[in-house]
């Protein structure tokens, strides 16, 4: 992979919806004073699974360098750093594996 794709408009675009994902996101929740359950039912379970699923079918579809399939997760760990738990961090490798099923299943 050449490096004008790394740190192209699409990169940015991965990014900018991963952090929104990772720190957005946990700050409305906790603003709105959701419980503990709703947000880990919500974001964790539902949010970042769709969305890393979406990613995986994107960059299957459109045959994008892989490393984009690793924005989210790693822009995750610093945010749960911040946000939740310590048992979050386990989340990361799941989004991880349904990014890259979800790419095997729709890449050309």
């Amino acid at each position: 992979m050449n490096r004008s794709k790394l740190f192209s408009v699409t990169a940015l675009w991965y990014l900018a919806l991963a952090a929104a994902l990772s720190f957005v996101v946990p700050i409305i929740f906790i603003e709105t004073n959701a419980s503990d359950v709703q947000r880990l039912g919500l974001i964790l379970f539902g949010i970042n699974v769709i969305y890393s699923l979406v990613v995986g079918v994107i960059v299957g579809l459109k045959q994008q360098p892989l490393v984009y399939l690793l924005f989210f997760p790693v822009v995750y760990l610093i945010g749960v750093h911040f946000f939740f738990d310590s048992y979050a961090y386990y989340f990361a490798g799941a989004y991880v594996i349904f990014t890259f099923l979800a790419y095997g299943a729709f890449r050309k």
